[in-house]
């Protein structure tokens, strides 16, 4: 972790989570022996990844289908 990073001074902000979520994120914290916040972090940021990644794959979907249509092919 960067050193001269100071948790006081991050950006923070209230969530509401449904019934039973914040239950299940206590629950892996205290399996994987980490703060709640670092479990949170890291599922948004999963989850960011992830919908990032499948932006970039339609993207590659529909140019590819946009060359073949493009292209003239006769299948």
């Amino acid at each position: 972790m960067n050193r001269d990073y100071d948790s006081r001074s991050a950006d923070k902000f209230v969530v509401r989570l449904p019934d039973g979520l914040r239950q299940a994120i206590e629950q892996c914290a205290l399996d994987d022996d980490r703060s709640m916040n670092s479990v949170f972090v890291q599922a948004v940021r999963q989850y960011l990844d992830v919908t990032n990644r499948q932006q970039v794959l339609l993207e590659a979907l529909a140019s590819a289908a946009q060359a073949s249509t493009a292209g003239g092919s006769n299948v």
